[in-house]
């Protein structure tokens, strides 16, 4: 029995990959990848959140360098079941627990944005000015999109990444490292983690 965080967390952003699952929901998992944006980090502090019912979590504990990072959905059964920000270019040879490990997605839409976007929201918040933020979210939801980008600053492009989330609640996110330790991705799981399965196979 596989456990996490191991190659399944890589291996499912290699298009026709598959997962063989045990239990109801039996049978093989197809993925394919999706680009869904650009994720822009002028402060390089990555926070994950639900935005509509629980927008205001702490920064993962890692820092990128700031820039712009491309980010992909691994999807099947036509929804996003992991998302990952890639920092360079080249596979993972570690993982480790992201540090907060964890984020409820109770509406199903989580999202990734620069804490400095996230304190901007709070503060909008905090002078009873978020509904603008939350209807725009929202929209996203009902217009049933799998994944959106939305600017938040002109000047510096800052933006948030929304995305669907496979299976609603809980999801976990990790770090992969290369041979000399440098950040490589961090990537959301909202399937595997769940899911008993029995092997994966090419």
């Amino acid at each position: 029995m596989a456990r996490l965080p191991d190659p399944a967390l890589w291996d499912a952003f290699t298009d026709g990959h598959q997962f063989v699952l045990e239990g109801e929901e039996r049978g093989p998992l197809v993925m394919r990848t999706e680009e869904v944006g650009v994720l822009v980090l002028p402060s390089g502090r990555v926070v994950t959140c639900d935005p509509l019912l629980d927008p205001w979590r702490p920064p993962f504990s890692f820092r990128a360098r700031p820039g712009r990072y491309p980010v992909f959905a691994a999807v099947t059964r036509d929804d996003n079941a992991l998302i990952l920000v890639r920092f360079r270019s080249r596979a993972p040879v570690r993982w480790e627990t992201a540090r907060p490990d964890c984020f409820g997605v109770d509406s199903a839409t989580g999202c990734l944005m620069d804490y400095r976007v996230a304190r901007f929201l709070l503060r909008r918040a905090r002078a009873n000015k978020y509904d603008r933020y939350w209807r725009l979210f929202n929209d996203h939801k009902e217009g049933r999109l799998r994944s959106d980008s939305v600017c938040q600053d002109e000047s510096s492009g800052a933006n948030v990444i929304l995305f669907h989330t496979f299976g609603g609640d809980g999801t976990f996110p990790f770090y992969g490292y290369d041979a000399r330790d440098r950040l490589v991705c961090l990537v959301t799981d909202m399937l595997l983690d769940h899911t008993v399965f029995d092997g994966w196979e090419e």
